[in-house]
């Protein structure tokens, strides 16, 4: 069997590799997406102050911090978001 995969990348972003494909499409794996558009809704569900709305940087170190930190006995969740933007928020105000 021949298939044939396109892909649109962004400007920088990598092209997958033949395991991140593999687990895209084996059933033996699940996976859980998160995007920055999640990480923005998250951050403004109580916000007011829009001098204190994440970047599009910041949301995508949230990710980064996420992916690297979280617990597995935990999982990536609301929380767990939520917990790192206030993270992300609390270092904006001491470097400022």
């Amino acid at each position: 069997m021949k298939v044939t995969i396109e892909l649109d990348l962004l400007d920088g972003q990598a092209i997958p590799n033949v395991e991140d494909i593999v687990r895209l499409t084996d059933p033996n794996w699940i996976s859980d997406w998160w995007h920055i558009s999640d990480v923005h809704d998250k951050a403004n569900e109580w916000e007011e102050d829009a001098n204190n709305v994440l970047t599009d940087e910041e949301a995508q170190e949230v990710l980064r911090v996420t992916k690297k930190y979280h617990d597995s006995e935990v999982g990536i969740n609301w929380g767990v978001l939520e917990a790192n933007i206030d993270h992300i928020k609390q270092h904006r105000k001491e470097t400022a």
